[in-house]
């Protein structure tokens, strides 16, 4: 194909990227389609907003705990809860005032989950609060008929 210069020659042709249906993102693991400037829309966005391409902010990725010792994911700007209020309260991550209490792991027999609160793990930590929870509101309910049985008593 023998082309004139006005309409360019093969060689430039070949230099052309395809067109915008046929390109990808240039994100190394995005296989989105191209929206603008060599990006997807997403990563586009990031560029525009930021700057820069952002991946530690994009939507589900995992993010750990920077507190040392601490992996948990449930993080707020980083940290999980416990180490967010920290800072938000101290203005400091404050390992020397967290409660420990001596308890390494659950204290019912042939449980090896880790501690939560009053010697248990939670799962049972939540049975005993619900068996506490059922005997105090029976209590309660006796009581309640028997100041109600007092009261019809002393009007007669």
């Amino acid at each position: 194909m023998v082309l004139d210069a006005a309409h360019g020659s093969s060689d430039s042709m070949d230099r052309f990227p395809p067109t915008s249906k046929e390109r990808k993102c240039t994100v190394a693991s995005c296989e989105a389609r191209h929206y603008a400037k060599d990006y997807c829309k997403k990563h586009y966005a990031q560029v525009l907003r930021h700057g820069k391409l952002t991946p530690e902010r994009e939507r589900g990725a995992v993010r750990v705990c920077l507190a040392e010792g601490c992996n948990r994911t449930d993080t707020i700007r980083w940290y999980c809860r416990k180490h967010a209020r920290q800072i938000r309260v101290h203005g400091r991550l404050t390992p020397d005032r967290e409660h420990v209490m001596g308890f390494e792991g659950c204290s019912v027999a042939r449980c090896n989950e880790p501690h939560r609160a009053k010697g248990f793990c939670a799962k049972h930590y939540n049975q005993d609060r619900w068996r506490r929870l059922k005997l105090e509101r029976k209590g309660r309910k006796g009581s309640a008929r028997a100041v109600g049985k007092k009261r019809t008593a002393k009007k007669r």
